[in-house]
């Protein structure tokens, strides 16, 4: 009867040190999930090649390239700016998709992404 109820409890803790396993495991890959959503970057090309613009799902412009061909003052700030809106789109929407990935679609971080997605114009 003892070793009955020896076997129960070595089995139940096997069951427990697994659990505990699989969390920390899980945490660990959290963890790297969450790093990569914080170096999300993007780039993107105006429609005629006149700039490139890298961003960040935070907003952050990491950079502008200005194609040598570009002309200048002939609108290429409108297209600076619409180049530097998308990329940020761009950018927040790569993160939704990875962060949807790790924490569900459901998760207000997804919706908050997605929500301040940059509508196209």
């Amino acid at each position: 009867m003892i070793d009955d109820i020896d076997d129960r409890v070595e089995a139940a803790r096997a069951r427990l040190d697994a659990q505990v396993e699989a969390a920390r495991t899980a945490h660990a890959n959290l963890n790297v999930g969450l790093e990569e959503l914080r170096t999300v970057s993007v780039t993107v090309r105006s429609p005629r090649n006149e700039c490139e613009v890298t961003a960040t799902a935070e907003g952050s412009v990491t950079q502008v390239r200005v194609s040598p061909d570009a002309e200048l003052g002939t609108g290429l700030d409108a297209v600076l700016t619409r180049t530097i809106e998308a990329a940020q789109s761009a950018a927040r929407e790569a993160a939704a998709d990875r962060a949807a990935v790790l924490l569900g679609e459901g998760f207000s971080l997804v919706a908050d992404l997605r929500a301040r997605r940059t509508p196209a114009r």
